[in-house]
């Protein structure tokens, strides 16, 4: 099969007329007909029913485009892969990660990667909500904590250590907490995400290393963005549940405290997230391959 008739088969049934396909495609309005005859001759099915005034799609057609494309997607980019395995990375990654992470840490690693691969560009989306892959046009997400069920495909990088903290000006006003119940008497700084706000903090039970201890946090301050429950802490709004790379320097200068380092709190994961295909571009493949081994040593 032509796969140039099927790809134009495919706008034909995006736009719903032939001849406005041809005008796109920049060919006769006789020669796109051909092509849909070619393939429906090929396929051995009638892909349009015609009237004089429009194109509508037969029951084989819809099937056709729904699992075909796909295929022909995938076939484009194995090609794609196959012809510039050997040659320098060209070409654009949109790229979409949490703000603070991305500031912090990725983009130095981004910075290290488009050295290795100067033609190559990166397009940076920097938003603490996630997006929409497919609707924005992302190639990857850098996800942080419990993933949501869905047809993307996770690619580990590597676990996400936290603690928690505040500033001495907090301790020494409302006092150090000495067990985790303790926290439910504390102003604590709480996190606001797509699915709502985080008030229940977990913890490993350090007598049964399997099990979850949950307290039931409140505050008086509630931010969407991370670096806004860092800037609270720091400002002495209160306790707050951080990762560890995100105030390491602040631990380091004893601007935050570490608060009860007897326990820990539940980590999460740091991933690599791509839309889901079987087969993905050459240049997205390689960058994900890279972040992978940058982040073997991230808790070292």
């Amino acid at each position: 099969m032509n796969t140039e008739d099927f790809q134009f088969f495919l706008r034909v049934a995006e736009l719903g007329s032939i001849s406005q396909a041809a005008k796109h495609a920049n060919i006769a309005v006789s020669v796109a007909s051909q092509r849909i005859q070619r393939l429906e001759h090929h396929l051995s099915l009638r892909l349009f029913y015609r009237t004089t005034r429009k194109l509508r799609l037969t029951e084989e057609a819809k099937t056709l485009i729904a699992h075909g494309q796909p295929l022909l997607e995938s076939f484009q980019i194995l090609t794609e892969n196959l012809k510039h395995r050997d040659q320098q990375l060209v070409g654009n990654i949109n790229l979409t990660a949490p703000a603070s992470f991305g500031v912090q840490i990725l983009v130095k690693v981004i910075a290290e990667f488009l050295k290795q691969h100067p033609a190559l560009s990166i397009n940076l989306d920097l938003n603490d909500q996630n997006v929409d892959l497919i609707a924005q046009g992302m190639d990857i997400a850098i996800r942080i904590g419990k993933l949501q069920d869905s047809s993307l495909i996770a690619k580990p990088l590597c676990i996400n250590q936290r603690l928690l903290c505040a500033s001495p000006e907090y301790l020494e006003q409302y006092g150090t907490p000495q067990h985790i119940e303790d926290l439910a008497r504390h102003r604590c700084i709480i996190q606001r995400h797509q699915k709502g706000i985080t008030d229940t903090w977990n913890f490993i039970d350090p007598l049964k290393r399997d099990k979850l201890l949950n307290i039931h946090v409140k505050g008086h301050f509630i931010t969407n963005a991370g670096e806004g429950v860092r800037q609270a802490a720091l400002a002495g709004l209160g306790i707050s549940n951080h990762s560890f790379w995100h105030v390491h320097d602040d631990l380091m200068t004893e601007r935050l405290i570490h608060v009860l380092p007897e326990f820990t709190v539940e980590p999460t994961s740091i991933y690599a997230v791509v839309p889901d295909r079987k087969l993905m571009p050459n240049k997205v493949k390689v960058l994900i391959e890279y972040l992978q081994e940058y982040f073997k040593n991230f808790n070292k």
